[in-house]
């Protein structure tokens, strides 16, 4: 009855209710950048918001505490819980924890970027209430942006300053010294080839990789970790820092601004003229959970199909992307399903183990049914896509970060930004699992696939006129003991 509720109170609003105890409450609430001239409000809303949360008991979903283990919470804490004495281990995991979409088995990646929209959207609606302040909206990093990419690489300063509520020291030193994003990660910041997608399965998959995922590593242990630690509060042990484990994520602060600028470049992607919207058979074919807690701390639980009908009927916008859904029409429902696309479908694979070097992977396939292929392009819109799947293996994930390139010209210096860029390998979460719940290959090794669609690339290479797909691997920072190998390759028309 609670959920039916939420729909049909003010349900011309995304799961709007309870707004009459407001005064002067506008049409939509405004998610400004953390730069923005008018955003101190917001921002001064959000550290009165966390100080009031962090004095909760963590028993208590509108506590910081709760919140954050609602992302995910470590299987067992070291030593007596001194942040929150009721949970110890995985028996005492209390209603909605650890429910974000970063799974061992991958398949519910599906829901990344919708349950990610909708955990925020509970949050900032708790930070409005908590706080006292009526127009509070979330604001969102834009460390993506190119304008003056000095001020937006650089970690806002209430997020760096020790007295307010927002500062956790469990962060890579140089952003918390104000330094900028810096090195190759900067990278890892491309949205060129993320913005190419036309598929949102696979741009769900991507920009979890980067920038979200890179973003997670970075603010956790920057470009090169070397064994480094540092005291994590929540697990009560040194691991790296807060942001890079999936397990404490959400109690680091940044976790919310982050989070909103992904939001952001994704809804810039759907109003896109290569965006898609959501659609309800993806979902479906991986049923996930639903289940947050509102302003007034009670539970809400949606159906998928609630939560699809809604997804783009929010309540707020961003102060240079508005939120709606997309207007043009769909890519061929066919399309959507990519585990449905037939073995005969196969231009290029091999399946033979290859270890990923420390500087550049060479990898040449056999194109085996090129005459076959009519690609999509802006003269073809009912031709195919091309998909590479890349299924790599590890013991421990590792710590650098892979671009991959198709055809790459050996006198072309390898940038994201280049026509024979297919996307990144980055690795946030690649190995989160319940300890207790571990489903290894009988090698005892880690597996996970990464899919780009690289249409764009091999027409651009006449790819499909040569005898061979050349791909090149290239890794950026981490450390010369990352254990990783290729299990599987494979080129799909689709």
């Amino acid at each position: 009855m609670k959920r039916l509720l939420y729909f049909t109170v003010l349900a011309s609003l995304f799961f709007l209710t309870g707004c009459g105890e407001q005064e002067n409450v506008p049409d939509k609430f405004i998610r400004k950048s953390v730069y923005s001239d008018d955003v101190a409000r917001d921002l001064e809303a959000l550290d009165k918001a966390l100080e009031i949360m962090r004095s909760k008991d963590c028993s208590d979903p509108l506590s910081w505490y709760y919140q954050g283990a609602m992302h995910w919470i470590p299987d067992t804490i070291n030593g007596p819980n001194r942040l929150c004495d009721s949970y110890q281990t995985m028996a005492d995991l209390k209603e909605a924890w650890d429910n974000c979409t970063h799974t061992e088995s991958g398949a519910e990646e599906i829901h990344f970027l919708v349950w990610h929209r909708l955990y925020t959207w509970h949050f900032e609606r708790i930070v409005r209430k908590l706080s006292g302040y009526a127009d509070f909206a979330l604001p969102y990093w834009g460390y993506t942006d190119t304008l003056d990419t000095l001020q937006s690489r650089t970690m806002p300063a209430i997020f760096r300053t020790g007295s307010t509520h927002l500062f956790e020291p469990a962060r890579l030193d140089s952003l918390n010294n104000g330094f900028p994003i810096s090195g190759k990660a900067t990278r890892r910041l491309s949205l060129s080839k993320l913005n190419e997608y036309r598929l949102y399965a696979l741009y769900n998959e991507n920009i979890n990789s980067a920038p979200h995922g890179a973003m997670h590593n970075y603010i956790g242990f920057g470009n090169d970790i070397r064994g480094k630690s540092l005291p994590n509060s929540v697990w009560q042990q040194p691991t790296n820092g807060m942001m890079s484990e999936v397990a404490t994520a959400a109690f680091d602060p940044i976790f919310w601004v982050h989070h909103a600028n992904i939001d952001r470049i994704w809804q810039q992607w759907t109003n896109s003229e290569n965006g898609q919207n959501v659609l309800l058979e993806e979902l479906k074919a991986a049923p996930w959970p639903y289940v947050f807690f509102d302003e007034n701390g009670e539970k809400v639980t949606y159906t998928i199909e609630e939560v699809v009908e809604n997804l783009y009927k929010t309540d707020y916008d961003y102060d240079d992307t508005p939120v709606a859904p997309k207007t043009a029409p769909e890519l061929r429902e066919k399309r959507l399903n990519l585990a449905a696309v037939q073995t005969k479908d196969t231009l290029a694979k091999i399946t033979r183990a290859t270890s990923l070097n420390n500087k550049v992977t060479n990898i040449s396939l056999a194109n085996l049914n090129r005459e076959k292929a009519n690609l999509l392009s802006a003269a073809n819109p009912e031709g195919e896509i091309l998909i590479l799947n890349v299924t790599v293996s590890f013991t421990k994930a590792p710590k650098g970060d892979f671009e991959v390139y198709l055809n790459l010209p050996t006198t072309e210096t390898p940038t994201p930004e280049s026509d024979h860029f297919a996307g990144f390998m980055t690795f946030f979460g690649a190995d989160h699992q319940h300890t207790g719940h571990q489903h290894h290959a009988p090698d005892s090794r880690t597996r996970k696939t990464f899919r780009f669609e690289i249409t764009p690339e091999a027409l651009h290479s006449n790819a499909l006129e040569k005898e061979a797909f050349e791909l090149s691997i290239h890794k950026f920072d981490g450390s010369g003991e990352d254990d990783i190998r290729i299990d599987h390759l494979s080129i799909i028309k689709h």
